[in-house]
């Protein structure tokens, strides 16, 4: 279990969250392995697009909210190192990665998993496929540039989710503006498809739109995700963060 990678002679590759127990929620050790493979998937020639999915029956259910209260008491300043390394980390290879990015979601994509979501250039939902915000639930904000990109790809979203926090399912996704319905197949075959095709025109070109279209989240990304550092390191150490955690934990497991 880990990072699967897949590099297919077509041109494209496919990277898969694979830690099924968890519903490919990422502690900062997975989130760091993430980071690294889509790093040295970007730095090969023969790789035109990238798929993002997950294993098992989520594609990301965020960061570990065990993890997070067990590190409740973890000075500040190593708190932010943590944060901001590795699941910062994973946010900015994905903005710097030079191919066209795709999720595609055959399961949850929660918080962290929703910010994943978001900071590739298409979002795929399949028939079981949905995504939540998941941030506001536990009285967090989003730690890796959720709020950024919904409000460069959707602007107004976040206020239409944030309060009851809703299952944006793909017909949710297409009238916010967050994503495709893939109504007849999976999210991933569908993702091969829109990759194939993408796999099939001059690599120059495909990354000379990616730089284009990545302009105005890579000019803010880093202020953005200071500024979330800055506020979630105390939100996180609020006393009542950790009871919100810990209801959270006990909802998934009674589901």
């Amino acid at each position: 279990m880990g990072v699967l990678t897949e590099v297919r002679d077509e041109g494209y590759a496919i990277v898969s969250l694979d830690w099924p127990e968890q519903k490919n929620a990422l502690g900062p050790p997975e989130a760091t392995e993430v980071a690294e493979t889509i790093a040295e998937v970007g730095r090969s020639d023969s790789v035109n697009a990238l798929i993002i999915t997950g294993t098992g029956d989520a594609f990301c259910a965020g960061g570990n909210i065990k993890g997070m209260v067990e590190r409740a008491n973890m000075p500040a300043e190593e708190r932010r190192r943590l944060v901001y390394s590795a699941y910062q980390g994973l946010i900015r290879e994905l903005v710097a990665v030079p191919i066209p990015t795709i999720a595609a979601l055959d399961g949850p994509a929660v918080g962290m998993g929703f910010d994943i979501a978001l900071a590739c250039d298409r979002r795929l939902f399949g028939p079981g496929g949905w995504a939540r915000q998941g941030w506001g639930r536990i009285g967090a904000v989003p730690g890796t540039g959720g709020e950024l990109f919904l409000r460069l790809k959707a602007p107004g979203a976040l206020w239409r989710i944030l309060p009851e926090q809703p299952r944006v399912n793909g017909e949710l996704a297409e009238r916010l503006g967050l994503g495709e319905d893939v109504r007849d197949q999976s999210a991933l075959e569908a993702a091969h498809g829109a990759a194939l095709a993408l796999a099939q025109m001059p690599p120059a070109t495909v990354r000379g739109y990616v730089e284009l279209s990545r302009t105005s989240v890579r000019e803010q990304l880093e202020d953005h995700l200071a500024a979330c550092l800055r506020i979630q390191v105390g939100l996180l150490a609020d006393p009542r963060f950790a009871e919100r955690a810990q209801q959270a934990l006990a909802n998934k497991a009674s589901s």
